[in-house]
């Protein structure tokens, strides 16, 4: 008999990213997930896949569905255990994937119906919005005594005007800290005489993006206040003292100065001051902390998103950005644009396709009905 638990590193390595499978979020996420079904099924008295029935899975699907989450959240963690079962299927340890039986699936709450149209994306109010604040702030930073302040505010700036117009994911140009391939865009990477930036796509290797027109002048601006050291530099870089402090002690160090010789030199500087004077380059900013700060600016600008969201969020402006990109040029160039498939992006912004539909039926209508 083969133990489930003996075999769920095997489907974590094979779904994982990096070397050996062992990075990426959605290793991470199904580890938790599995961890929390293989302890359940111990409480049953379940340890092998000969003993998997469907209505193990059913009893597990109960048992997720009285923890009072979200269908959504419920869903997505039953999800995780039948793609284990599917992967188990293909390993030859199970016959059919049990996890997908109807009567396995039944308590798993409904979907909730959600259309394209009723997720998130970034409207012309709230990109005018938040890149009018962004603008304001940093100009003001600028003006004032504080260079660091200024450095992040215009940091903060760039930020705002990348996601709003060019449709990268956040994980493009932010570190991902389960997946040590993402470590965040660097000025390397960044060609703002022709209007692109090279990421490290979906697709698990490098492609170019191109640079709107309204994007490059605060990311030119940006640079100009940063002056980093080195092309090496993360284009959005942390300012959270305590790592940027370990940083600099690591660095130096690995460089031959003492303990007493580094507190010396960051005797007279802030730390992210001593960073750029040695060129010691800090990590970027994470996915959760590029959120954070969108949340804390659309406070500060007293921005009302409108929805089930209280900010508005990164997926949010690569959605607005696909909205106008379909409009304008249509689902193809959209897709090349935002490096996805024809078939994705009409999925995606199917309710466009609704709207324009609706209009050319209502010409119909009026057309053969007028003229009665």
């Amino acid at each position: 008999m083969t133990r489930i638990e003996a075999v769920v590193d095997d489907f974590l390595a094979d779904k994982g990213k990096g070397r050996g499978g062992e990075s990426g979020n959605y290793r991470r996420d199904a580890a938790r997930e599995l961890d929390r079904f293989v302890s359940f099924l111990d409480d049953e008295g379940r340890e092998s896949f000969e003993e998997l029935s469907a209505g193990d899975l059913r009893a597990y699907a109960r048992h997720l569905a009285r923890q009072g989450w979200t269908a959504g959240t419920v869903r997505t963690y039953y999800a995780y255990v039948s793609s284990f079962c599917g992967w188990a299927v293909r390993e030859g340890y199970l016959p059919e994937n049990i996890a997908q039986r109807r009567d396995a699936t039944e308590p798993l709450p409904a979907e909730n119906g959600r259309t394209s149209g009723e997720q998130q994306a970034w409207s012309s109010e709230d990109r005018r919005a938040l890149t009018a604040f962004v603008d304001e702030r940093a100009e003001s930073a600028l003006a004032g005594d504080d260079p660091t302040d200024a450095v992040k505010a215009c940091r903060d700036r760039a930020l705002v005007y990348l996601l709003s117009y060019s449709g990268v994911r956040g994980a493009e140009v932010l570190a991902d800290p389960n997946d040590d391939r993402r470590d965040g865009l660097r000025w390397r990477d960044v060609h703002l005489d022709d209007r692109y930036v090279t990421v490290f796509a979906k697709k698990q290797r490098y492609d170019d993006r191109g640079l709107p027109s309204p994007v490059v002048n605060p990311m030119r601006r940006y640079r100009t206040v940063l002056d980093p050291p080195s092309d090496d530099w993360p284009v959005f870089p942390t300012f959270h003292r305590p790592t940027l402090a370990r940083r600099i002690d690591t660095e130096l160090a690995e460089r031959g100065y003492d303990e007493a010789e580094i507190d010396g030199l960051r005797a007279d500087r802030t730390v992210f001051e001593t960073c750029l004077e040695f060129d010691v380059a800090p990590p970027s900013i994470t996915t959760d902390a590029g959120r954070r700060i969108l949340r804390t600016l659309c406070d500060d600008a007293a921005i009302d998103v409108g929805d089930d969201h209280d900010y508005l969020q990164p997926h949010g402006a690569r959605r607005g950005a696909g909205e106008v990109l379909v409009r304008t040029f249509g689902h193809a160039a959209a897709a090349r644009a935002l490096d996805n498939s024809e078939e994705i992006v009409r999925e995606h912004y199917s309710h466009i396709e609704a709207g324009d539909m609706a209009d050319r039926m209502t010409d119909a209508f009026e057309e053969v009905d007028g003229g009665e």
